[in-house]
């Protein structure tokens, strides 16, 4: 049996809700994995998988996630934020260009924000089919205890 826990991958809110001129794409904001765990905590759902099939499913989720991240990272980093998502930091002492004395910046924007969603999307269809037989597998293992 494998222990398998859900993760939601969730876009770094700050900066975009204090850049007015910046609109997200709807649908970016969550994007669903598993995660294969040995820890059990909270209520982990346990599957029947072979070694092999679980070295892919890590791999893949691992994938999934680091390009997740390489696209919100490139989106910060078009949009002038030079920190890392997810890392605290002071907001004042984080440098962003002054977009909003710069001609065209919606349209740099936008065309950042498509860069990132495409990038996004791809690497969510890559992993659909191993999301899709993660959750039949959960699925088969709750009909079989009746849960």
């Amino acid at each position: 049996m494998t222990t398998v826990r859900k993760h939601v991958f969730e876009l770094t809110p700050w900066p975009w809700r204090t850049l007015a001129w910046v609109q997200v794409p709807d649908g970016l904001e969550t994007f669903t994995m598993y995660e294969i765990t040995t820890i059990e905590f909270g209520s982990p759902t346990r599957v029947e998988a072979t070694p092999a099939e679980e070295a892919q499913w890590y791999q893949a989720a691992q994938a999934f996630e680091e390009e997740l991240r390489a696209a919100q990272s490139q989106v910060r980093w078009d949009h002038g934020v030079r920190t890392r998502p997810g890392f605290m930091v002071d907001v004042r002492t984080v440098r962003r260009r002054r977009y909003d004395l710069v001609p065209g910046r919606r349209k740099r924007s936008r065309e950042a924000w498509a860069r990132c969603e495409a990038r996004m999307r791809a690497a969510e269809e890559a992993y659909r089919p191993i999301r899709e037989e993660i959750e039949q597998r959960i699925a088969q293992t709750a009909a079989t205890t009746g849960e």
